[in-house]
């Protein structure tokens, strides 16, 4: 690490200002890590907030609300330690709250946070101290974070490689290229589409890889965020709280020359905005027509918003992340490019574990775990029933029996079995005992290992294996997606 001046280590005071501290940085005088600190909470707590836009959940609990208050105090002063951990306190009680059914994106949310909080109390135990140094707070996650978005990667790609996924009939890739809906500009044709699947896995394994070495570091990260900025306008769904999450992760990869941009600009913003009340905030006529006209503009661009799209927040995305893009680009032109060193040493072996939970995440399903929330968003992947798609691990590989011992819904009493039933789809054991011993249907007719069965409640024995629940832990952690009985499998989350 270079040296900084001690203007840049000049203590921060309250309220907004406190974003960044110091002088404005200059390539000879490189933002300090704690500006850096500041600027990752920020995106840390504006991906909190894309993520409660997505599902539209700001009130429908009371953690929901406070949730969303602590992103807002957050960015009213980023560098704050205090609000990053109420932040983080209400996101894993949210994610506790909802488990096992919770998206891959906040999942991963949560291996950062546990991260972050891991970080926290080597810090405080090193220094033997509560007051927080927040340079060496991002030292000391940064690195395992960065760690954990290649494993997150590494297994976005590993699930893809299924049979299911390179088929242009069922392929996601091709289910959401139309959903993208680009006909204007792009062809849709079936050789294109099917370009369009080749291209996905190539660009996803790209972005790692260039990621990792420092002469490649910018261009993985351009391409990475104009990726991740174009998908997260699908009509398919809402993947700007994905992305979001993904640029807030990929500023711990940028050098040091774009959070001296984002100073600057900050900075000159604030500037501009004193001096333009400065100047029109007397009364006269020309500034009251002035601050009328610009009321009325600001209500004809909420009526044409309104009228554009009814995500709204896809525009807000769209500024969110055009101007990332441009303030990251803009950053590029600088004579000499700074990075942190040792951008993947952990302080201590300590920090292994999060990287290694990561990593059992995402190959749950190829051991025979959970394959919901394990980084297989969109991939056709099926490993289930004995049967497997992908190109070249095998089924035996699977340790565990949860997905071998799959049921069949022929009729049920319950709503929920029903509608299993009437789709066609097959469910493990797991999820059909914890489903009966929960909601206790009348009956349930069902097929397993080709036998047909019936589960009577009024006849059921106290020992029936349907009537007990499996381990707590094992429900909170473990979840599993309903299959098609024929091949390929279509494109779900």
């Amino acid at each position: 690490m270079y040296k900084v001046t001690q203007a840049e280590l000049r203590p921060q005071h309250s309220g907004l200002s406190s974003l960044f501290s110091g002088s404005i940085a200059t390539p000879e005088q490189p933002a300090t890590d704690a500006t850096r600190y500041a600027i990752f909470c920020a995106l840390w707590a504006v991906a909190t907030l894309f993520h409660m836009a997505q599902s539209r959940i700001y009130t429908s609990q009371l953690h929901y609300v406070l949730l969303t208050l602590a992103a807002f105090v957050v960015l009213s002063k980023p560098s704050s330690v205090v609000r990053l951990l109420a932040l983080i306190e209400l996101q894993l009680y949210e994610v506790f709250f909802s488990l096992p059914a919770i998206s891959n994106h906040w999942l991963f949310t949560t291996f950062v946070n546990l991260t972050i909080l891991q970080a926290l109390l080597w810090v405080v135990i090193k220094k033997r101290s509560l007051q927080v140094d927040r340079a060496a707070f991002l030292r000391a996650f940064a690195p395992a974070v960065r760690l954990e978005l290649l494993v997150l990667y590494f297994f976005v790609v590993l699930h893809k490689l299924n049979w299911a996924f390179f088929s242009p009939s069922a392929s996601c890739a091709a289910v959401l290229y139309k959903a993208q809906h680009a006909e204007a500009l792009l062809p849709n044709s079936p050789a294109f589409i099917l370009a369009n699947i080749y291209l996905t896995i190539a660009i996803e394994t790209l972005i790692p890889l260039l990621l990792i070495f420092r002469k490649t570091r910018n261009i993985g990260l351009v391409v990475g965020l104009v990726f991740h900025c174009v998908i997260a306008f699908n009509s398919y769904n809402g993947f700007y709280d994905f992305s979001s999450m993904i640029f807030a992760a990929y500023f711990l990869f940028t050098g040091y020359n774009f959070s001296t941009t984002i100073h600057r600009l900050y900075k000159n913003s604030i500037n501009s905005w004193f001096a333009f009340k400065q100047r029109f905030s007397q009364f006269t006529l020309s500034h009251t027509l002035l601050w009328t006209a610009l009321f009325v503009f600001l209500l004809c661009g909420i009526k044409i918003i309104s009228k554009i799209s009814t995500d709204y927040f896809q525009i807000i995305w769209g500024a969110y992340s055009f101007l990332y893009i441009l303030l990251f680009l803009l950053s590029l032109y600088k004579a000499r490019q700074y990075f942190p060193t040792r951008l993947f040493t952990l302080p201590n072996a300590f920090f292994c574990l999060l990287p290694l939970l990561v990593f059992l995440n995402g190959i749950s399903p190829y051991i025979g775990l959970k394959t919901e929330s394990s980084f297989a968003m969109f991939s056709n992947l099926r490993t289930e029933g004995g049967i497997t798609n992908h190109l070249f691990i095998p089924v035996s590989a699977q340790i565990f029996d949860f997905q071998k011992d799959m049921i069949e819904v022929v009729a049920s009493s319950d709503t929920e079995l029903q509608r299993i039933a009437d789709e066609g789809k097959l469910i493990t054991f797991f999820q059909l005992k914890n489903r009966v011993a929960d909601v206790r249907p009348a009956r349930v007719e069902y097929i397993r290992n080709g036998q047909r069965r019936t589960f009577e409640l009024t006849s059921a024995a106290p020992n029936d294996e349907l009537l007990h629940k499996s381990p707590s832990l094992l429900r909170k952690f473990m979840r599993f997606r309903m299959i098609n009985k024929v091949d390929p499998q279509p494109c779900q989350h």
